[in-house]
């Protein structure tokens, strides 16, 4: 029976980007494809801002053929009706609400030591274009436990039914999380080097060069 499940969500799942596609047009642009494709061959973190609720959806199955998993919330992971659907699909549940859930972690450090990448929104919650929050560091604690490349991506505005949105992916960041120094404010100047990044990538389909 489980096996059914998943051969039917994975249909779904397949099934479902010509129709989000449709629904949801958005115009992509690489910094640099060959280096960025090169990386999401191995294991990622890729990151965004955060402006809606269907980016999660949206991006897995964008890079869905670099095996990119994301993650939702545990309120909405087992909700009776579309539970089967996350279980069988590259989906993690995590529990926002509790500071001592980490079998999250456990989960994703597993699956990205056999290869995959993770999409993760640094933010934590949604804002509004053009004015992120700060970071949190837990995707960067992930990169170091797993040597993960990040890879930012920048989305131009909240993904709205039959309205144009710019998604610009950005080339792998070199950082060496390992560095000498305090963990924490290694994180810190990373997460504010992340943050400056995506704006970076703003200005840039802003003035047309990429």
């Amino acid at each position: 029976m489980n096996g059914v499940l998943k051969v039917i969500a994975r249909g779904i799942f397949f099934i479902a980007y010509p129709v989000l596609r449709v629904l949801y047009p958005m115009k992509i642009h690489w910094e640099d494809r060959k280096a960025t494709e090169k990386a999401l061959e191995g294991s990622c973190i890729v990151f965004s801002n955060h402006l809606g609720y269907v980016e999660g959806l949206f991006i897995t199955r964008l890079l869905h053929r670099y095996r990119v998993w994301t993650f939702v919330g545990k309120d909405w992971y087992d909700k009776k009706p579309i539970n089967w659907l996350f279980r069988n699909l590259p989906y993690i549940s995590i529990d926002r609400k509790s500071g001592m859930d980490t079998d999250w972690l456990e989960k994703t450090t597993g699956i990205m030591k056999d290869g995959a990448s993770v999409y993760i929104l640094p933010e934590g919650h949604t804002s509004p274009a053009g004015c992120m929050d700060t970071f949190k560091p837990g995707f960067l604690v992930l990169a170091k436990q797993t040597d993960a490349t990040p890879v930012p991506m920048f989305i131009s505005r909240k993904i709205k039914p039959f309205r144009l949105t710019h998604l610009v992916i950005g080339k792998p960041l070199d950082f060496d999380l390992h560095e000498k120094g305090r963990p924490s404010l290694v994180l810190k100047k990373y997460c504010e080097e992340s943050r400056s990044y995506i704006e970076g990538l703003g200005e840039k389909l802003k003035n047309g060069e990429v």
